[in-house]
């Protein structure tokens, strides 16, 4: 499956660490921008956005880690447009905090996962497990 991972540039070390992990697993990532240094150009910001959008709408899943900047959440607004899977995860599972929380963490087809970050490729092979049994059974 194609996957994107999106975070904050503070979260770097967990993206790589959550991206090798589905690479291994014979996973493909539409686009790895802690490959990217900052943008210094409106230009550079611009390139970026273009291939972020496009790797988004063009994988399986999309996994958000928390806490997430801006342009995350704009990711999750992308992903969300192109009815990609999502999959939300923040280790201290803040997502009933109402100060912190967004309403669109709460959409009944975005997976909120909680816990270590090396749970998170199990759980969501899970997901992909029982919603194929679901359909199946149909």
């Amino acid at each position: 499956m194609k996957f994107y991972i999106g975070s904050g540039f503070y979260n770097i070390n967990h993206v790589r660490q959550l991206r090798d992990h589905f690479i291994a697993q014979g996973h493909t990532h539409t686009y790895d921008w802690t490959m990217n240094e900052r943008a210094a150009t409106i230009e550079d910001l611009r390139d970026i956005g273009a291939k972020e959008y496009e790797a988004i709408r063009t994988s399986d899943f999309v996994v958000i880690l928390l806490p997430a900047g801006k342009s995350s959440h704009v990711e999750l607004g992308i992903a969300l447009g192109a009815d990609v899977s999502l999959f939300i995860h923040d280790a201290a599972n803040r997502f009933d905090d109402f100060e912190t929380t967004s309403t669109f963490y709460h959409l009944p087809h975005v997976i909120k996962l909680t816990g270590p970050l090396e749970d998170i490729p199990s759980c969501i092979a899970a997901h992909y497990v029982t919603s194929y049994v679901k359909q199946d059974s149909l």
